[in-house]
């Protein structure tokens, strides 16, 4: 097993200025050490060179270099059980090498260079990218003993620092490689109607699935036990994600930033662990004010949760960071994390919900949100997988109960195929499967039919009542957001008939509505179509009805298993996993202090806890002392958070796991 599969990593990264390469390396590593960090991912090449290359033709060596900065710093971190990724960044190099060397960069929409501040932005199709930046890794894996390799901003890059939008890169690389693979022009707009545009979505990921193979091939062959990470899964080890803040990013805060990105990880690969790092600033242009020091445990927690391993970002040396505020909670969660590591980052979750996610970083995916976000509220377990990962899940479909696609349009002809054949019930929102006509008459006896987007006014009546009894006084949910139109085929069952809207405007024009016989929702063949939006109405306007109807019609089509009950708050948030042979970690996080922007101490809770499939021999809750055993009466657990408690973790065992469990605590 490589030493990232052990995935029981405490990983600091400080995203190097140039004048940290005269920082006082000993007293990094005491910084590190005192994190209880076991991993440092550290500035290395690309953009500046923070080694003394000798490929000084594409390679800008930092001038603040005074002897070789990596290999004092791998050494000493190494001398002190720390190991060392090195970060690159090939997205961009120093201006000085343009004159020479044009046809390395990235080209906008009227033939300029891409330039900020004295850099410009280089093309993932150039020269530079395809063959020197190998020659820039290899010089250095090949000279030190570094442990990881990791690239920032890999791929197509179409905004800039200030998030200004530079377009789709026209460079003659770019040109040139579309036209051969598919005899087309680039296109110049992002317009995912256009078929080109979906061609070139294709070219991107072919072009940095190649890449990135080429990258991992040429490092394996100097060293296999070298870990190749970035944010784009293909060939790689570690895959990069962000829990990051952004003040000009829309509404509603995506509270769960860190258990959807671990999770998505842990859900699709079984061959890759999950880095997603939580980056401690406010937002790029403020790189040295830290956020909320709740928020930033919580997303702390939420990777340590959900299985993926700790990941913290600052820019910058410790010595002259200019907020400190964060530093204790981080010391605290690492030094929990290491007393227990040989718990985490093996979680086997077996739930029976599949939620499938577009796996689109630069998007929001309301509708994703929507419903994850119910399940989460629920204390429901599931699984996320993303769409391109589902081609490694097709033989266990029917281990699920239900597969949730909420607005994936379009699927591969394999995945279709398992669908058609899987016993667990699909249920598809939005504009889920619109783009594959007949998949949708096939799963669910259902014909798409118009595009309405005059829809504002419209109403939803919940009924039939048997399907919806939660509704007793509120007789219409309002109605929002475009959808398709439905033609039912025969025996399929239709739900939600549409109220039609009326006249609206003085009060006394406020009549005339008329329910109609369009249903809102389909069942059929075992499967739910719900052609509009649930799932970004309760993402973004919040209204529980939402909740309600989505939740009723997965009960209608099957039991909804829960493998715990609780009454624990909405905003606690609960992960339930077994981690060994009779054994289960129970985990919760209390994001009650939170408020939709504002983070404050969360509030004090007492809820039970019970277990449906597994009768506990011994529970033990683990604690900065040790575990200390809790009392439980018939398998269900009390617990209590104290007021600012965000986290609590507990060991289920049974069997022969809890006598263990015992005798080690006889001994302690």
């Amino acid at each position: 097993m490589s030493w990232w599969h052990q995935n029981n990593i405490r990983m600091i990264q400080n995203n190097l200025r140039d004048i940290d390469a005269m920082m006082d390396v000993d007293r990094h590593i005491e910084w590190i050490r005192n994190f209880h960090a076991n991993v440092l991912q550290i500035g290395c090449g690309g953009i500046t060179s923070f080694h003394p290359t000798k490929l000084t033709d594409f390679q800008w060596t930092n001038p603040y270099l005074r002897g070789d900065f990596i290999g004092e710093i791998i050494e000493k971190a190494h001398a002190n059980g720390i190991r060392v990724i090195v970060r690159f960044d090939f997205s961009k190099t120093h201006e000085s090498f343009y004159e020479k060397n044009g046809h390395w960069y990235q080209r906008s929409l009227d033939g300029s260079p891409i330039r900020y501040n004295d850099t410009i932005s280089a093309c993932i199709n150039s020269e530079y990218v395809q063959n020197l930046a190998l020659k820039a890794i290899e010089e250095v894996i090949r000279k030190y003993p570094a442990d990881g390799i990791f690239f920032n901003m890999f791929g197509y890059q179409t905004r800039n620092y200030s998030g200004g939008y530079v377009g789709i890169c026209q460079c003659v690389n770019c040109r040139q490689r579309f036209s051969e693979m598919y005899g087309e022009s680039l296109p110049v707009e992002e317009n995912p109607d256009d078929p080109v545009f979906r061609k070139y979505c294709g070219f991107k990921k072919f072009t940095i699935d190649d890449i990135l193979t080429r990258i991992v091939s040429m490092t394996r062959g100097v060293n296999p036990e070298i870990a190749v990470s970035t944010y784009d899964p293909e060939a790689i080890d570690i895959v990069r994600d962000e829990s990051n803040s952004a003040l000009d990013r829309p509404l509603p805060f995506w509270i769960y930033q860190s258990s959807d990105n671990v999770g998505l990880i842990e859900g699709s690969f079984d061959d890759k662990v999950s880095s997603n790092v939580a980056i401690n600033a406010v937002d790029l242009p403020y790189r040295f004010m830290g956020i909320s020091d709740h928020l930033n445990r919580i997303r702390l927690y939420g990777n340590m949760a959900a299985g993926g391993f700790l990941d913290w970002c600052v820019i910058g040396s410790f010595d002259d960071y200019t907020d400190y505020e964060n530093f204790e909670g981080v010391r605290k969660i690492y030094g929990f994390h290491e007393k227990y590591e040989k718990y985490y980052g093996h979680f086997d979750p077996k739930t029976k919900i599949m939620l499938v996610s577009n796996g689109m970083r630069d998007s929001a995916e309301p509708e994703y949100r929507g419903l994850f976000r119910m399940l989460k509220e629920e204390h429901i377990m599931f699984t996320v997988v993303k769409r391109n990962a589902l081609k490694y899940k097709l033989e266990q479909f029917d281990d699920y109960d239900f597969i949730l696609l909420p607005d994936i349009m379009e699927i591969d002809h394999e995945t279709a195929g398992a669908l058609r054949k899987t016993t667990a019930c699909v249920i598809a929102t939005k504009y889920s499967l619109s783009l594959n006509p007949s998949l949708v008459k096939d799963l669910f006896g259902v014909a798409l039919g118009e595009f309405l987007t005059d829809v504002r006014g419209t109403y939803l009546l919940p009924e039939p009542r048997e399907v919806f009894p939660i509704f007793h006084e509120r007789k219409w949910v309002y109605l929002d957001k475009p959808y398709y139109k439905m033609r039912l085929d025969p025996g399929v069952k239709g739900l939600l008939p549409k109220v039609e809207k009326a006249g609206y405007g003085p009060p006394e024009r406020c009549f005339g509505h008329a329910v109609t016989d369009e249903s809102m929702a389909s069942f059929g063949n075992g499967n739910i179509y719900i052609p509009w939006a649930v799932g970004s109405l309760y993402y973004e306007h919040g209204y529980d009805e939402f909740k309600k109807i989505f939740l009723a019609l997965m009960r209608m089509a099957k039991p909804v298993h829960r493998v715990i009950k609780t009454d624990a708050p909405e905003m606690v948030e609960m992960f339930f996993a077994p981690v060994g042979d009779s054994a289960y970690m129970l985990q919760m996080i209390n994001m009650t202090g939170f408020n939709g922007i504002t983070f404050f101490d969360s509030l004090p809770v007492s809820f039970d806890v019970s277990f449906t499939d597994i009768l506990p021999n011994s529970i033990a809750e683990l604690c900065d002392n040790g575990e200390k055993p809790v009392d439980f009466v018939d398998g269900k657990l009390r617990i209590h958070m104290l007021k600012s408690e965000l986290y609590k973790a507990f060991l289920v065992k049974t069997g022969a796991a809890a006598d263990e469990l015992q005798w080690e605590t006889a001994k302690s």
